[in-house]
């Protein structure tokens, strides 16, 4: 999963966390917060009735000496004021939750009460709130609360993307260009615009150890160009000197055997140098790739040239391509040495009677050429390592020297030409070969 996809679950899983947390406590909070409210309403109004009383006198509510009460409510039963005279020595300050019988009707009141004494005399003040009122503004308070906080959580979600995506774009840009080295020669090494110190810190690093790798792989390549060359030299000096011998009358007849061997030796010295020689000019790019070439002309041409093989094998050899297809730039010579090789192979580990199958056909804008065979076939642990250099998975005749396959793979690669390969144990490989468009 690509680090941006984490972060954006993990900032929405957060969220979500959080907002089921929330969910649990904003209910006992907000009826401790309403609860609270109400009771801060109800002190306010004890000191405006109690300022009210000072100012206006207890007898406009209470008559001296009466056992009557001053009581009122409003219209919905949602408040009441209370206030009469108790016994002396009563004394009650507290809110509380209070059952109080209005018309007929019980109702639930949160409910005040205070004792306070004027001209010797005791009085009860009670302030109520309804509870049924309390409740109501509870829900409403809860649903505004959850509203905001899905607002707040969905807001904060984007933010959150927005931010990840522009936080990583610098990473992205150094994936990206990555992903498009198809060797270390390619590489080109970048600044990266960015504030953020860790990125910076990631692309020259990367610039250093590319750079690291180019020079490796430069001198690598040079290397063996070299060796080969030199090599070159040497072993067609002491072939023409075999060859002397044993044109010479005077050589020994048991010297011919072992001079025939040695040639034989030294043909496969030279024929390895000449492979890796050749990889190594694909690799420094001294091929040109300024030919038009056409497809079936030149599957044509590779059939027409190992059909004897195939023969003398066993092998039937059939091309079938279905359209016409041009290459606009290529080299005809390497690409003719990359057909050969795996239709060789398909020949070589084929059996008597077996079928090797050239098939192309126009495939999404691109061309496909297939080499099919019914052959050994190779197995699935051997496939990742087919294109290894020196690597022989099967050489019935001895002759291998494990660079066929990696030949072919670098010119595919050097015409940006997509190969794969699949095999079934006993029943046959088949390399295909996807063309660029034009």
């Amino acid at each position: 999963m690509r680090l941006q996809s984490k972060l954006t679950l993990f900032s929405a899983a957060s969220k979500i966390i959080i907002f089921l947390l929330l969910v649990l406590v904003l209910p006992p909070l907000i009826h401790k917060v309403a609860l609270h409210n109400t009771d801060e309403r109800l002190l306010q109004k004890k000191e405006q009735v109690l300022r009210i009383v000072e100012e206006q006198g207890i007898g406009n509510f209470i008559a001296e000496g009466d056992n009557s009460a001053y009581g009122s409510y409003n219209l919905l039963k949602e408040e009441f004021i209370s206030l009469e005279q108790v016994p002396a020595g009563q004394e009650v300050n507290s809110i509380e939750n209070s059952l109080r019988k209005v018309e007929d009707e019980v109702v639930d009141y949160r409910v005040l009460s205070l004792t306070f004494q004027i001209d010797d005399q005791t009085y009860l003040l009670e302030i109520g709130r309804s509870i049924a009122t309390i409740r109501e503004s509870i829900d409403i308070l809860q649903q505004y609360a959850l509203i905001f906080l899905v607002v707040v959580v969905v807001l904060t979600a984007f933010v959150d993307l927005a931010f990840n995506k522009i936080l990583l774009r610098p990473l992205s840009l150094i994936i990206r260009r990555l992903q498009r080295i198809g060797h270390p020669g390619t590489f080109q090494p970048k600044q990266l615009h960015t504030s953020t110190k860790d990125f910076i810190y990631l692309n020259d690093t990367i610039n250093s150890m590319m750079g690291q790798v180019q020079a490796a792989f430069l001198k690598e390549k040079e290397f063996i160009g070299n060796v080969s060359h030199e090599l070159l030299t040497p072993i067609s000096i002491l072939q023409n000197r075999m060859e002397n011998l044993l044109a010479d009358p005077e050589t020994p007849e048991h010297l011919l055997v072992k001079l025939v061997d040695n040639q034989r030796t030294l043909h496969r010295l030279k024929s390895i140098v000449q492979a890796l020689l050749l990889i190594s000019r694909i690799e420094n790019e001294q091929y040109l790739k300024n030919e038009a070439i056409d497809i079936k002309t030149l599957a044509e041409e590779v059939a027409e040239e190992i059909r004897d093989r195939a023969e003398a094998r066993e092998v039937e050899l059939s091309v079938a391509i279905a359209d016409d297809w041009t290459l606009p730039q290529g080299n005809e010579s390497l690409l003719f040495t990359m057909l050969f090789n795996v239709v060789n192979n398909a020949i070589k580990y084929n059996r008597p009677g077996g079928k090797v199958m050239i098939e192309g056909r126009v495939m999404d804008k691109a061309y496909e050429l297939c080499i099919i065979d019914t052959g050994v076939g190779i197995a699935a642990e051997q496939l990742p390592h087919i294109f290894s250099r020196f690597k022989r998975l099967h050489a019935p005749d001895g002759e291998s020297h494990g660079l066929g396959l990696p030949i072919v793979q670098t010119i595919a690669q050097f015409h940006r030409i997509k190969l794969t390969v699949d095999s079934v144990p006993g029943a046959g490989t088949t390399f295909c070969f996807r063309f660029p468009g034009a």
